[in-house]
């Protein structure tokens, strides 16, 4: 009987450090976001960005991670989700919007207010990562990293900056969905496996930025396929909520 209780309190120690193993890879993310901002500012922004897509890696399995240990059940007074949120914002929105300012691709920072307050209202919606019951962003997700990164490599002209910033801006606030690549309900196969392969050639990118403009031309194919099957989901959906009010 001994034995038997000091097993069980040996598994559940064992349950709480791996608990709180994954919460701090999870928080490592926000290290690597505060490194990036100095790197920034030292305008070293090439090694700001293996920062930020190590983050972005690390937030792309964090969450696997806490469901394969459940996460929640194990430390249900600690909320990582929201450490998740506060570092997101940190990678995702305000390192990337700095480094348009630090590059030089727009000459009126007000713009960059618009990613600012587009994803703020984005992460202030309750249920923005759940609809229904089935796992999708809510809005435009804040994925300012990757226009941001795009921005840079291409170098376009302002005009074309600020019609991209206003765009996603918008799309921030229109409650249509877009896939969640790590718990999508919908083409889970294709999107995360053509998204590997994106993610892998943008550290290749990163490491080595290609002196051939129309390869990062090529790679933008991942991100217009997950716009277009997010936009083809929600249409779906929308079209199958009118047959249910028409039926």
């Amino acid at each position: 009987m001994t034995e038997t209780r000091g097993l069980c309190t040996v598994n559940i120690k064992s349950e709480i450090v791996k608990a709180w193993g994954v919460h701090a890879y999870t928080m490592l993310g926000g290290v690597l976001g505060m490194l990036a901002l100095i790197a920034i500012s030292d305008n070293q922004i090439q090694i700001a960005w293996i920062l930020l897509i190590i983050a972005f890696i690390i937030d792309m399995t964090d969450g696997t991670l806490a469901r394969r240990y459940q996460v929640s059940t194990v430390l249900p007074q600690f909320d990582g989700a929201k450490i998740d949120d506060l570092i997101d914002f940190l990678t995702y929105v305000w390192a990337p919007i700095l480094i348009i300012h630090a590059s030089g691709l727009i000459s009126n920072p007000l713009w960059l207010a618009l990613p600012i307050l587009g994803s703020l209202y984005a992460y202030g919606r309750p249920g923005m990562k759940e609809i229904d019951g089935e796992a999708y962003f809510i809005g435009f997700p804040s994925y300012w990293n990757v226009v941001a990164l795009y921005l840079y490599w291409l170098q376009p002209v302002e005009g074309v900056v600020v019609g991209l910033l206003i765009f996603f801006f918008i799309l921030s606030f229109i409650p249509s969905r877009y896939l969640y690549p790590s718990k999508n309900p919908k083409f889970p196969q294709i999107t995360l496996g053509v998204g590997l392969i994106w993610l892998i050639t943008v550290i290749v990118f990163i490491f080595q930025p290609p002196t051939n403009t129309m390869l990062i031309f090529i790679s933008l194919i991942y991100p217009i396929y997950y716009m277009l099957a997010s936009f083809y989901v929600e249409l779906s959906y929308v079209r199958q909520n009118r047959r249910m009010q028409t039926g």
